[in-house]
């Protein structure tokens, strides 16, 4: 069977939306309802600090945007903001106790209810589920690094 890289993109891409809106049901049901763009700047966060331009970045939003994104994160007690120790200027956005305890609690139900959803696939299709997660993972890698370090990222290698 040959393989067919142009379909095997657009079988990725079309699982994409339905992923989000799984995720996007599951926030609404949520105890504390957030909305993806709102887990995604909490998700970031939990990494590490960023400023409001490297969120904006990050989310390929403006700054407007992204501004108020954080304006509500901030109201609801779950980010702060803290002045930078190496440059005064800068106004570094990082999680609250409470933010951190949102991510952790949303991260569990998501996970929970993903595990739920693959109950009933075979043991042979989910290994070569998880393995073709380990190839998205690898092909990915350069890109996610790039985007929470700042860097740019090695081209992955074609064989």
């Amino acid at each position: 069977m040959e393989t067919n890289r142009h379909r095997i993109a657009v079988a990725i891409l079309q699982i994409i939306p339905s992923i989000m809106r799984s995720l996007a049901a599951e926030l609404r049901h949520a105890d504390t309802p957030l909305l993806p763009p709102q887990l995604g700047v909490l998700t970031l966060l939990a990494e590490k600090s960023h400023n409001l331009s490297e969120l904006a970045e990050q989310h390929a939003v403006s700054l407007p945007t992204m501004s108020s994104t954080v304006s509500k994160l901030v109201e609801a007690g779950w980010i702060e903001r803290q002045r930078s120790k190496q440059d005064r200027r800068v106004v570094m956005l990082a999680l609250t106790p409470s933010g951190e305890a949102v991510v952790g609690e949303i991260g569990e139900k998501m996970v929970n209810k993903l595990a739920e959803q693959l109950i009933h696939i075979p043991t042979d299709e989910l290994t070569a589920l998880q393995e073709g997660l380990s190839v998205l993972q690898t092909v990915f890698a350069p890109f996610v690094m790039k985007n929470s370090r700042g860097n740019t990222p090695e081209k992955p290698q074609t064989n």
